[in-house]
């Protein structure tokens, strides 16, 4: 096996950016990876400080804010470029306060908020705006992104499901017999520790940003559970990157 690809989305429910390589470090996410979320009328997030992991109830997501998906944003540094669907675009450093006033101003313009001045961007440092507070990396197979969109009539498309890392497979659902194996990615280790439940955040075309049928539905028919990936947790830190070889560690 070998990484395919591998993604990181700096902003939670909004598009991301693919990489070439990135160096993991040990009980953390990928870096860069979700270290912002928006609120829109949440009070509990209005009222949360900085840096403070809150359950993903409390921030827009796909499953109901679907024009997310059209956004597409990119992390380099602490630079931040926001996408629209035309020509606009955002670009600063989230950090200082007046790029953050004009980047929420961006966003909430462009999801045509009824009140903009309700939206904010939350910022955390240490841990990632994931939907648990454990610090894990999403991976999933080639073979199971193909069943899908094999089953749902779409393209298979890492972003409908947020993986961080792909890795070519051949067997479908390959990944969600790995249990609690470790893998060497690159010179990193990873350990498996749960199967990704999925939500309907997935009705949501990556493209379009519309939303289509339920395909938790047609998962459940087509295979009899909605799983796609696993999380893993970085157990030996070090660089990957697109083409390193995955293989498992024998336990001694």
């Amino acid at each position: 096996m070998q990484i395919e690809s591998l993604w990181k989305y700096p902003i939670k429910g909004v598009g991301g950016n693919s990489i070439r390589r990135t160096t993991l470090s040990v009980d953390q996410t990928l870096p860069g990876d979700r270290r912002y979320a928006l609120s829109a009328k949440s009070l509990k997030a209005a009222q949360a400080d900085d840096g403070v992991w809150l359950q993903k109830a409390h921030f827009l997501q796909l499953m109901q804010t679907e024009a997310l998906a059209a956004l597409r944003c990119r992390l380099d540094g602490d630079i931040v470029t926001i996408h629209g669907t035309d020509s606009k675009e955002f670009e600063g450093n989230l950090a200082i306060p007046d790029d953050r006033a004009k980047c929420q101003k961006f966003i909430a313009n462009f999801l045509q908020l009824a009140d903009p001045a309700m939206l904010r961007i939350h910022q955390i440092e240490n841990g990632a705006f994931t939907d648990q507070p454990e610090q894990l990396i999403s991976i999933g197979g080639s073979a199971s992104l193909e069943a899908f969109a094999a089953a749902t009539h779409t393209k298979a498309d890492a972003r409908r499901f947020r993986l961080n890392i792909t890795v070519a497979t051949t067997a479908a659902f390959a990944e969600n017999q790995w249990g609690s194996a470790k893998l060497q990615m690159g010179e990193a280790v990873i350990q498996i520790v749960d199967n990704v439940e999925r939500c309907a955040a997935i009705n949501v075309d990556p493209v379009s940003a519309t939303r289509q049928s339920d395909h938790l539905v047609t998962m459940r028919q087509a295979f009899g559970h909605s799983y796609l990936g696993v999380f893993g947790r970085v157990i030996s830190p070090g660089v990957v990157q697109c083409g390193d070889s995955v293989s498992f560690i024998n336990s001694d």
